[in-house]
């Protein structure tokens, strides 16, 4: 039997590589492939110009039903003198559940194993210094 192999045409972009200010939103809705054990979410900050003080904060959100947002993967916070990293978050379907207050905050670098229909990136960025600049791309990896 074959063996299938991932390759980087599966990665679907969520949010693409932009340079994203204080004044800067994201909250554009994708539809991901169902019937999938997971996905594996990558944020790629490939530029900051920025302080230490600075800060961008990363969501990836689903919707459950028709109408509300859940956060499911709050990336570790990127701090605006940590230069270029990947961070990547997984979330899968199997693992037991703690359930939880709808609403309730998701600290940063923590998941909800929760698979929706609809995902969004949502992002902000905490601008200390006047200056903050992250250039910064997302991307689903379904598994």
């Amino acid at each position: 039997m074959a063996l299938t192999v991932k390759k980087a045409a599966d990665a679907i972009t969520l949010l693409a590589s932009a340079a994203q200010t204080a004044t800067s939103t994201g909250e554009t809705a994708v539809r991901l492939p169902g019937m999938v054990n997971g996905f594996a979410f990558t944020l790629n900050v490939t530029a900051d110009e920025s302080t230490a003080a600075d800060l961008l904060d990363v969501f990836i959100q689903t919707k459950l039903d028709t109408t509300n947002w859940t956060d499911v993967v709050h990336f570790t916070q990127h701090a605006g003198n940590a230069d270029t990293k990947r961070y990547i978050e997984k979330i899968t379907a199997s693992p037991a559940f703690a359930g939880f207050e709808v609403g309730t905050a998701l600290g940063a670098g923590a998941v909800r194993d929760l698979l929706g229909d609809d995902w969004r990136v949502r992002f902000t960025v905490v601008d200390d210094s006047s200056i903050a600049s992250f250039t910064f791309s997302v991307t689903a990896c379904p598994m």
